[in-house]
């Protein structure tokens, strides 16, 4: 088994930097994160974050440096995103800012080191949009960075090799029936307290009927849709913004977009279907905000052609889906981070991650359910 990356050390945390990036930092601590462990340090007076993960099946040393570049992209365009600094003696031709470090087994065990994916990044201000100041019009701004998203990354080259993740977009339906198949196995093995069951029962019935209806009028007409790069993940913890003295009301901007993993080439319409998803979290009026943040969308890509003959406004056929979209990936996200929360112990970092997800999603799917006759 590798070593659990959350268990480096500051001395291996400042050797990493060291010689992998040319830089030595002050080390810090360690931060939230779903997969890549985050650890903040410092150089010079200037913070960094390095971001630590071992290599998966979808998540390849080729793929990583892919994504790298499409942050690296993004941030040229002129969006809010983290800078990377770049590897000492990157190969020519790759992104340059991912390195492939050994990780060493613990003292005690007798395994070889394990290479872990490591980038070094700048620091980006701000908290994250669950808690964003009064007066920040958050749909609104969700809407308009998918959209500057979609505009920087439309001409930016697919991955070199396609890749399915659980957070696909085209496999939303189908991702969300598993997970509810395995919460309900987890809930007959009795590992759901007995006060929750019975609401648990009926989210999952609710997931798995927005699930189906997915499958049955998105899924088989994506391949039709246009399609290109994205981030595809624009979510209220990825979203991160800053307040006026105090969270006056009217004061607040976001100040940074982050976790570019789950990058792809996608249909299109998945840029604003999620960050319109995300946009109702927190909201007293989820059906408003989910309009508001695609309006905000049309807003920005009105009259706009990136690529000569290329119009980036949503045909019919996208804006149809996105209500239905939005809703099936709220479930996802809601369905995902419920079983990580029953599977995962109070001392795991993404214990409470997940249970923070799982709390603030399932009201607001329950919400658009009810308001558009799916409860």
């Amino acid at each position: 088994m590798p070593r659990p990356l959350h268990s480096l050390t500051p001395p291996e945390i400042a050797r990493i930097c060291r010689e992998a990036f040319g830089l030595d930092v002050e080390v810090g601590a360690f931060m939230a994160g779903e997969i890549a462990v985050n650890i903040r340090v410092s150089a010079h007076g200037k913070p960094y974050v390095l971001k630590a993960e071992y290599p998966s099946p979808y998540m390849t040393a080729a793929h990583i440096d892919w994504v790298s570049g499409v942050q690296e992209h993004a941030r040229r365009a002129g969006l809010p995103v983290a800078a990377q600094v770049p590897v000492v003696g990157a190969a020519a031709g790759a992104s340059g800012f991912v390195a492939l470090v050994p990780i060493a087994a613990e003292a005690a065990a007798a395994e070889a080191p394990t290479p872990a994916l490591v980038r070094l990044q700048t620091f980006l201000p701000g908290s994250v949009a669950t808690e964003a100041p009064a007066g920040l019009d958050l749909p609104g701004a969700f809407g308009s960075l998918a959209a500057q998203l979609v505009r920087a990354l439309a001409d930016v080259p697919r991955e070199p090799v396609p890749v399915l993740h659980p957070w696909s977009f085209e496999t939303t339906g189908a991702n969300v029936l598993f997970a509810c198949d395995r919460i309900a196995s987890l809930e007959a093995a009795g590992m759901v307290p007995g006060e929750e069951s019975a609401r648990t029962s009926a989210d999952l019935a609710l997931a798995r009927s927005i699930a189906r209806e997915f499958e049955d009028v998105v899924r088989p007409g994506l391949d039709t849709l246009p399609h290109q790069v994205l981030h595809q993940d624009l979510n209220d913890f990825n979203v991160l913004v800053e307040g006026g003295a105090d969270g006056a009301v009217g004061g607040g901007r976001v100040s940074g977009i982050i976790d570019f993993g789950d990058a792809r080439f996608a249909p299109r319409v998945a840029e604003i279907a999620l960050a319109a998803g995300y946009a109702t979290l927190g909201t007293e009026d989820p059906v408003g905000s989910l309009a508001r943040a695609v309006d905000a969308y049309d807003e920005v890509m009105a009259g706009t052609d990136v690529i000569p003959g290329t119009a980036l406004a949503l045909t019919d056929a996208e804006r149809d889906i996105i209500p239905l979209a939005a809703l099936a990936r709220l479930c996802l996200n809601a369905c995902q981070w419920t079983a990580r929360t029953l599977t995962t112990s109070t001392e795991d970092p993404r214990h409470d991650y997940g249970k923070a997800r799982m709390q603030r999603t399932w009201p607001v799917i329950r919400a658009l359910a009810a308001a558009t006759g799916r409860a």
